[in-house]
C-alpha cells in the first residue's frame, strides 16, 4: 500500500514569521514519521530554502516574465498562480493550510478540488465570522483551530456542522524560551536599574494593538498604585515607530505623561546590535558604536530569537492588550520564560491567559467593527491597573510562584510534538469521498462554453444556470460567491463599491473558470503536458540530490 501523498502549503519553513516557524516547527515532526510522501508549497520561500527532508515547491518568480504574471493577481503571494500545477505535479490526496482565510480561500475554487482531501486550520480571531469564511470552510473535509476560542466559535456558528477536529496551537521550544537564573543581574546587563518593575509587550504596531489604552491604563496604575510601587515600575513597548498605518507612540506617551516611565528597543542599523533605553523617538545614539543610527525594530530590521528571549526576560509583567487575536504567540514565549501574563478575555487570548495561569483582563464592551463585521473587545483599563498593582504588591516569594506556575502552566499545554500530533491525527483518519486521490480517474465531462452569452435576461436566472448548467456546480448556485454575482449584477457595480460590473465582466470569470477546468483535465489525463515549468523541475532535483 502507497504512502498517502501530503501537500502542506505554507509561508515557508525558514521565513522568520509566526507562519514560517509553525512550518519549521511542523513539516520535520511530519517527515519524521516516514508515513508520508511530503511536500512544502511555500508561498515567501526561495528556490534555495528547498536543503529539507521533503519534496520542496517554490512560489517565488525567478524572472521578469514570471514577475509580470506573478504581480497581476494579489492572490499569487499566497501561491494562487502556481497551485494548480503543483497539485497536478505532485497529486496529494491531502492538503493542508494553517493561515488566514483571505489567504487561502481560494484554494475552495481550484477546479482540481474535487481529486484531494482539503485539511485547514483558519485564524480566527473573533465572531460572527463572515459568511464567505464559513462558506470556504464549509468546502473543506476537515478543520482544526488556533485555539479552544477558534474551535468553539466555529462548532457555535455552524451549529455543530463544520467537521472541526480539534486545536494545533502553536507552541515553544522550552529550552530556548526559558528564565535567566538571575533577573536582576539580567536587568544590570542591559544598564537598567536591578529592581525595577517591568511591564512588557511585544506587538506589532497595528491599529488592533491597542498601545494607546495600554498606556493610559499604565497611567492609571501610577496614579493609584503605592506611590512606592509606582516609582519603581516601567512599561516596555517592544514595537515599531513610526509606521505608516501604526499608533503614534511619541503622542502617546507625551499625552499621558509617561515620558521618563517608557522603555523601548532600539537596534542600530550600524553595528547591529540592540539595547533598551527610555523611549528617545524613532532614532537614538548607539551605545554600542556610538553612531546615532540605532532605531527601533520592524518586521524587516529586527532582533533575532535568542535576542528576543533577553528582552521577554527582562520583563517582570506581559501584557496583551488588543482587540482580538488569531492567536497572540508573544505571550506563550513570555509565558515559557516565566513571565507571568495578563491579556484581554477575548478570543484567542481568552485561552491563552489561562492556561498559562495569568491574568484575564475584563472586557468593557464589544463593539460590531465596519470592516470585518466581527465583534471586537474594548478591555478595562481600570481592571488592569488593579491586576498590575497586586501583581507588584505581592512578596518576592508570591511573585517567584507565579512565574513558575507560569512556565510550567505554559510547556504543559504549548508544545510542538503535540501539535504535529493533531496534524498527523488529522491525515492518519482523513475519509477521502468522490474522486479525493484518484488522480487517474477517467476525464470528467466539461460543458462546452456557448458561443456568446447566453440570452437569459435576468441576472440572477444566467448566475444560477451558469453554475448549475454550464459549471456543473448546483451546490454553488445559491453560495455566497453566486449571490455576490448576482448583487454586482443588479447594482452595475461590484457588491463592495469597488468598480462597475456588467454581463460580460460575469460571463469572462465563467469563461475562465471553464477554461481552468479544461486545462486542468487535459494535462490530469496526459492530454497536455505542463511545458517549460522549472520550478517544478527544480524541486524534483533538489529532492532527489
Amino acid at each position: 500500500m502507497r504512502k498517502k501523498r501530503v501537500l502542506f502549503v505554507s509561508e515557508c519553513h525558514s521565513v522568520a514569521s509566526g507562519f514560517g516557524t509553525y512550518a519549521k516547527q511542523v513539516l520535520p515532526r511530519l517527515a519524521a514519521t516516514g508515513k508520508y510522501d511530503l511536500a512544502e508549497f511555500a508561498s515567501y520561500g526561495k528556490p534555495e530554502s528547498g536543503d529539507v527532508d521533503w519534496l520542496y515547491f517554490s512560489n517565488s518568480p525567478e524572472n521578469d516574465q514570471e514577475q509580470q504574471l506573478f504581480a497581476q493577481h494579489h492572490a499569487n503571494h499566497f501561491g494562487y498562480w502556481r497551485f494548480d500545477k503543483v497539485v497536478l505535479t505532485f497529486k496529494p490526496d491531502i492538503v493542508l493550510t494553517y493561515r488566514d482565510p483571505w489567504m487561502d480561500e481560494w484554494i475552495a475554487h481550484s477546479p482540481l478540488r474535487p481529486f484531494f482531501n482539503w485539511v485547514w486550520m483558519p485564524t480566527v480571531d473573533s465572531a460572527p465570522q463572515k459568511r464567505k469564511w464559513l462558506e470556504s470552510f464549509a468546502d473543506c473535509d476537515a478543520l482544526l483551530a488556533y485555539s479552544e476560542f477558534g474551535e468553539k466559535t466555529l462548532r457555535e456558528q455552524s451549529n455543530g456542522t463544520l467537521n472541526v477536529l480539534g486545536c494545533a496551537s502553536p507552541a515553544i521550544d522550552p529550552e530556548l524560551y526559558c528564565p535567566v537564573p538571575n533577573k536582576k543581574k539580567h536587568k544590570e546587563k542591559f544598564n537598567l536599574p536591578p529592581d525595577i518593575n517591568i511591564v512588557g509587550t511585544v506587538m506589532r504596531n497595528q491599529r488592533r494593538k491597542l498601545f494607546f489604552e495600554l498606556m493610559k491604563a499604565f497611567k492609571g496604575f501610577l496614579e493609584t498604585a503605592p506611590p512606592e510601587v509606582a516609582k519603581k515600575t516601567f512599561l516596555y513597548l517592544h514595537t515599531s515607530y513610526p509606521e505608516p498605518q501604526g499608533w503614534d507612540i511619541a503622542e502617546g506617551i507625551l499625552e499621558f505623561g509617561l515620558s521618563s516611565k517608557v522603555i523601548t528597543t532600539y537596534v542600530c542599523r550600524n553595528c547591529k546590535k540592540f539595547h533598551p533605553s527610555i523611549f528617545q523617538d524613532a532614532i537614538c545614539l548607539c551605545p554600542h558604536c556610538d553612531q546615532r543610527s540605532a532605531v527601533m525594530p520592524s518586521v524587516g530590521f529586527g532582533l533575532s530569537i535568542p535576542e528576543l528571549i533577553e528582552v521577554y526576560n527582562l520583563f517582570d509583567m506581559y501584557v496583551q492588550y488588543a482587540i482580538c487575536e488569531g492567536f497572540g504567540m508573544p505571550q506563550v514565549e513570555a509565558g515559557a520564560c516565566g513571565v507571568p501574563v495578563a491579556a484581554v478575555d477575548y478570543s484567542a487570548m481568552e485561552d491563552v491567559v489561562r492556561f498559562t495561569k495569568g491574568y484575564p483582563i475584563n472586557v468593557k464592551s464589544l463593539y460590531r467593527e465596519l470592516e470585518t463585521g466581527a465583534d471586537r473587545a474594548l478591555p478595562d483599563n481600570e481592571h488592569l491597573a488593579r491586576i498590575i498593582t497586586d501583581h507588584f504588591c505581592l512578596s518576592e516569594d508570591e511573585r517567584n510562584k507565579k512565574c513558575y506556575e507560569t512556565r510550567m502552566g505554559t510547556i504543559k499545554r504549548y508544545d510542538w510534538d503535540r501539535t504535529a500530533k493533531v496534524w498527523e491525527h488529522a491525515i492518519d483518519n482523513a475519509n477521502f469521498v468522490g474522486l479525493q486521490g484518484k488522480w487517474d480517474a477517467p476525464r470528467m465531462p466539461i460543458k462546452p462554453l456557448p458561443p456568446s452569452i447566453p440570452n437569459i435576461q435576468e441576472g440572477e436566472d444566467l448566475v444560477r444556470w451558469s453554475y448549475a448548467e454550464l459549471l456543473g456546480e448546483p451546490e454553488k448556485a445559491y453560495s455566497y460567491e453566486a449571490t455576490e454575482m448576482i448583487q454586482s449584477l443588479n447594482f452595475g457595480s461590484t457588491h463592495n463599491g469597488g468598480g462597475p460590473f456588467s454581463r460580460q465582466m460575469f460571463w469572462d470569470i465563467v469563461v475562465q473558470k471553464v477554461n481552468n477546468k479544461t486545462q486542468s483535465e487535459d494535462v490530469r489525463t496526459g492530454v497536455k503536458g505542463l511545458v517549460g515549468e522549472k520550478f517544478l523541475e527544480d524541486a524534483y532535483r533538489r529532492f532527489q540530490k
